[in-house]
């Protein structure tokens, strides 16, 4: 502490001024600001004796911390055991199974399957194309395949067809599945009136119709 003359100021706050003037000005300044909130809370007389001491308590903290006055703050870590999983996007197709029988120019034969949505978002379903037959034969070239939403009636009439052989261009099916919903699809198989004789006695297996779904 410096042996300059301590002086008294208009609070009757007794100043004894430091080696460092501007620690001294800091010092003095908060205890002014304290002394003259702890004689507003003595002058309410419905505060209790505590208030006071709270009072004195913070002009006591507050020049303890060497002249630091940062807010109060804490913090926490973060867990270490944070996993964020991506979402999925998955149908399942039930066994589509076709009548059995021989196939000629102008019949059509067609069963049901059923889409269900199993992943976590809702998909809109579409035609993505084919799986071609395994082997290709002159009949396999000719079918033509139908779909549509809904149960097959006796007579289907398909709102989507295209020949086997072809490539056809994705096309949406107007129908999109929530999570867990499902839905039924009519494939139909047709030989037209036009297949050509050399179809005749021969088979046509192992192809599919690709359905897919994006995220509505």
């Amino acid at each position: 502490m410096s042996s300059e003359t301590p002086f008294v100021d208009d609070l009757g706050v007794h100043v004894f001024p430091l080696h460092k003037p501007s620690m001294s000005v800091r010092i003095h300044e908060v205890l002014r600001k304290c002394l003259r909130t702890w004689a507003r809370v003595v002058s309410l007389r419905t505060i209790a004796s505590t208030a006071v001491s709270v009072a004195a308590a913070i002009c006591l903290a507050i020049l303890g911390a060497g002249g630091s006055y940062a807010y109060l703050n804490a913090s926490a870590p973060v867990s270490a055991a944070t996993t964020i999983k991506s979402g999925t996007a998955t149908l399942t197709v039930s066994t589509l199974t076709l009548p059995a029988g021989v196939l000629y120019p102008g019949v059509t034969v067609s069963a049901p399957v059923t889409v269900t949505n199993v992943g976590n978002v809702p998909l809109a379903l579409r035609i993505a194309g084919f799986t071609p037959p395994a082997p290709a034969t002159t009949l396999s070239a000719s079918l033509s395949i139908g779909l549509f939403v809904g149960a097959c009636p006796a007579l289907p009439a398909p709102t989507w067809s295209a020949v086997l052989n072809t490539t056809p261009v994705v096309t949406s099916l107007g129908k999109t599945l929530p999570v867990g919903g499902s839905t039924i699809l009519c494939v139909s198989v047709t030989l037209p009136l036009s297949a050509p004789a050399t179809t005749q006695g021969l088979s046509a297996a192992n192809f599919g119709i690709v359905i897919d779904g994006i995220q509505a």
